[in-house]
């Protein structure tokens, strides 16, 4: 019986440090609403939530937000999730007079697997798939821009690489993007 009395106390003592350690919350910072890759934070994106302190999770304190408004994401943040530090820019995504551009890029037409950020690629314009296009003589068309993201296969192997390109070239490769006949050729690895 006494065994038993001190189990009980032992498991009473335990449930209540437990109960306590859980109400031992802190402020952080949560993504309030969706922010694509690239964009600059504003205050309506973050709000603040009170979690359970895990040495586990390295969320950043609420007490940051003021320091983060003009910060790019550097990955998509999803509403609802606790911001990290990783997932910011740790330089400018895009540099003065760049645009950032999506470039959905048909399997075969890229080296998505070698392709990673700061990586300088040539985004070049694809003869029609009728022949009508180009002819064997003319070169193609091409348009220098460095690598922000690449996203994953969708069910076809189609990937959206997301590329900065200087300002002058941001209609044109979106427009040449949306016609689906843009192939990637990598230049040069390297962050920057």
């Amino acid at each position: 019986m006494v065994i038993g009395a001190l189990c009980v106390l032992v498991g009473a003592l335990a449930f209540s440090w437990l109960l306590r350690s859980a109400g031992d919350r802190v402020d952080v910072l949560a993504v309030a609403r969706d922010v694509p890759v690239g964009q600059k934070l504003v205050a309506e994106d973050l709000v603040v939530a009170a979690v359970a302190a895990d040495p586990a999770l390295s969320p950043i304190p609420a007490a940051d937000k003021q320091s983060l408004i003009g910060r790019r994401a550097g990955t998509d943040l999803k509403q609802g999730t606790l911001l990290a530090s990783s997932q910011l820019a740790t330089g400018d995504l895009l540099r003065d007079g760049e645009e950032l551009v999506a470039v959905a890029v048909e399997r075969g037409r890229a080296p998505v697997d070698a392709l990673g950020q700061g990586d300088t690629v040539k985004a070049v314009s694809t003869p029609a798939s009728d022949g009508a296009a180009a002819k064997a003589e003319a070169p193609p068309e091409a348009v220098t821009a460095r690598v922000v993201k690449v996203g994953r296969a969708n069910a076809s192997g189609a990937v959206v690489v997301q590329v900065a390109v200087p300002s002058s070239d941001g209609a044109l490769l979106a427009a040449r993007s949306a016609t689906g006949r843009i192939a990637l050729v990598l230049v040069s690895k390297g962050r920057g």
